[in-house]
């Protein structure tokens, strides 16, 4: 068959016939006469030489032809539809949409508490959930974004090296800084890099084996430290140092936000070590979303105003 001399009107009777499974009702739902329809349905039947739906005492029944046309062509017009038919409004007053955020907990302490407060004011029906990630640094896969996740907040990589599927914007840069206990032995005001090796360490640490970037770093300027702690997130790396003499490295926005509460001491890292860049993830699916496109403005213009307040 030669899909240029195929009218695709035939294939919106052709679907509206599968799931009837009855001239009368198919018209209306097409809001057809009945005649059309039938004239529609021989028609298919010339087109792809098969009867396509036979008379049994049950009613209509699909040829196998037909039941293996259904879901093509099912994806076909879904796609076809959401390409060319106009889209609803989204009014956030009213909306009562569940947005999934995949975030980790740097986010959830930092950007969430203000977000919330935004679109509570903006959105009071809308709800947030927010997904734990598993990898600080990874992205999800695109399929992930397509289909679990409306957004991911992370430490994701720049753009390029991402997915061509997967849409990013850049939030805010965040420097590494080390945090230790006011009342630490040997540390007070300052920290070099001697100190900083010597050091026992509460770490973040993602990945199951292998040096980190800190390790690695400290390696090229011959030394290295240890380690007293791995954990997965940074929500009790503050208050593990707070009561103890281990230190810790940090992005700064956290250590300014809990060094007043747990009696830290905030001190610049001792050796170059690369900036956090914080992201906003997004499959290509949901670009032109209405509702997706209002949530990924709200979050950028929270992130600007928590941008400029640091800053300040």
């Amino acid at each position: 068959m030669n899909l240029q001399s195929l009218d695709l009107n035939l294939l919106l009777a052709f679907e509206a016939l599968m799931i009837e499974r009855n001239v009368t009702r198919a018209a209306r739902r097409l809001n057809l006469s009945q005649p059309a329809m039938s004239n529609a349905l021989a028609r298919l039947r010339r087109t792809f030489d098969d009867p396509l739906l036979l008379r049994t005492r049950e009613g209509l029944k699909p040829t196998p032809l037909a039941q293996s046309l259904l879901a093509p062509v099912a994806a076909a017009l879904s796609q076809l539809r959401a390409a060319l038919e106009k889209k609803p409004a989204f009014d956030p007053t009213v909306s009562q949409r569940t947005f999934r955020l995949l975030a980790n907990d740097y986010v959830e302490i930092l950007l969430l508490p203000a977000l919330l407060h935004k679109l509570h004011a903006a959105a009071p029906t809308v709800t947030i959930r927010v997904d734990r990630s598993s990898n600080l640094f990874q992205p999800p896969p695109p399929a992930a974004l397509a289909s679990l996740h409306d957004l991911a907040l992370g430490f994701f990589p720049d753009a390029l090296s991402l997915e061509s599927s997967t849409h990013s914007e850049f939030l805010w840069q965040e420097k590494n800084v080390c945090i230790a206990r006011r009342a630490h032995a040997s540390i007070r005001g300052r920290l070099t890099l001697k100190q900083y090796a010597a050091a026992s360490h509460v770490a973040v640490f993602y990945k199951s084996d292998g040096p980190g970037v800190i390790d690695t770093i400290l390696a090229q300027h011959g030394y290295a430290r240890r380690v007293a702690a791995f954990v997965p997130h940074f929500a009790g790396v503050p208050f593990i140092v707070a009561s103890s003499d281990l230190i810790a490295t940090v992005p700064e926005r956290l250590a300014a936000l809990l060094a007043p509460m747990l009696m830290l001491q905030v001190l610049p890292a001792p050796v170059a070590i690369p900036p956090f860049r914080l992201a906003m993830l997004w499959h290509e699916r949901n670009d032109r979303d209405a509702a997706h496109s209002w949530l990924r403005h709200l979050l950028v213009e929270t992130a600007m105003e928590l941008k400029d307040a640091h800053a300040s």
